[in-house]
C-alpha cells in the first residue's frame, strides 16, 4: 500500500506586541503626521502649539527620532527644492507607518502618568508658613483659571473647521480639545473647594481639626501607607498585533 504523505501545517501567525516608544515621540510623530506631511521644523512648532502640554516628548530628539523612523520604513521623504536656502525634507506616513499607528490607537488607553507639581505641593503644604500657603492657592487658582479661558478660545477658533474638507478630523482635535477644557477647568474648581477647606479649618489658634494622637512608636506614612497607583485590573493590556 504506498504510503501517504502527510501534508505540513502551516504553522500558525505568532504576535508581535506592540511596544510604546520608551520617550513617547514616536507616537507624536506619528500622529501629527497623520494630520499632513510636515517638515522636521513643522514638527517641533506643531508639537510645542498642540500636544506638549498632554504628551510630553524630548522635542530635542525630533531629527534622530525621524533618522530611525526612516530607517524602520515607516516614513516617506521628499526633498522640497528652495530657492536662497537650504532645501527642505517633507515626512509622510507611508503605509506601514499608518499600521503602526492605528496599532497604537488601538491598545485601550492608559491613565494619565502625572508630573503634578501642585498636588505635589499640596500634599507637603503644611511645611511652609500659612501666609504662604493662601498665595500658593490662589496663584495656581489664578493660572488655571487664565488656562481654561485660552482653552475655550482656541475652541471657538477650531469650530468653524467643521465646515470644512477636513471636519471628522476636526470633530476628534475639538472632542480632546474640550475634554482638556474640562479637566483644566475642574483643577481651578477644585483648588478652590481646598482654599476654602484651609480657610475653614484655620482659625486665630491655629489648626482647627483635632487628629486621633498617634501610638507610641508610631511611624507616620504617607497617606497612611496606601497605594495610590492604579491596580492592576485598571492597567490595559498589551495589543498584539499577528504576524
Amino acid at each position: 500500500m504506498p504510503s501517504v504523505k502527510k501534508q505540513k501545517q502551516k504553522p500558525k501567525g505568532k504576535t508581535r506586541t506592540y511596544r510604546q516608544s520608551q520617550n513617547g515621540l514616536r507616537e507624536a510623530i506619528l500622529g501629527l503626521l497623520a494630520i499632513r506631511p510636515m517638515s522636521g521644523y513643522d514638527l517641533s512648532r506643531s508639537y510645542r502649539r498642540a500636544l506638549q502640554q498632554i504628551w510630553y516628548a524630548p522635542l530635542g530628539q525630533v531629527y534622530p527620532t525621524l533618522r530611525k523612523m526612516q530607517r524602520d520604513g515607516l516614513l516617506k521623504v521628499s526633498v522640497k527644492i528652495q530657492h536662497h536656502r537650504p532645501n527642505r525634507k517633507v515626512y509622510s506616513l507611508n503605509a506601514e507607518g499608518r499600521h503602526l499607528l492605528v496599532l497604537w490607537l488601538s491598545q485601550p488607553a492608559a491613565l494619565p502618568r502625572m508630573h503634578h507639581e501642585f498636588i505635589h505641593k499640596l500634599f507637603l503644604l503644611g511645611n511652609i508658613e500659612a501666609a504662604s500657603r493662601g498665595e500658593q492657592l490662589d496663584g495656581y487658582i489664578k493660572r488655571s483659571t487664565e488656562w481654561a479661558a485660552d482653552l475655550r478660545r482656541a475652541e471657538r477658533m477650531l469650530e468653524p473647521s467643521l465646515n470644512g474638507p477636513n471636519a471628522e478630523s476636526a470633530w476628534y482635535q475639538l472632542l480632546s480639545l474640550r475634554h482638556l477644557c474640562r479637566i483644566v477647568e475642574c483643577e481651578a474648581d477644585s483648588a478652590r473647594q481646598i482654599a476654602a477647606e484651609i480657610a475653614a479649618q484655620y482659625g486665630p489658634a491655629g489648626f482647627r481639626g483635632k487628629p486621633p494622637a498617634a501610638a507610641a512608636g508610631a511611624e507616620n506614612h504617607a497617606f497612611a501607607g496606601q497605594s495610590l497607583s492604579p491596580s492592576v485590573r485598571s492597567r490595559p493590556a498589551e495589543a498584539a498585533e499577528p504576524v
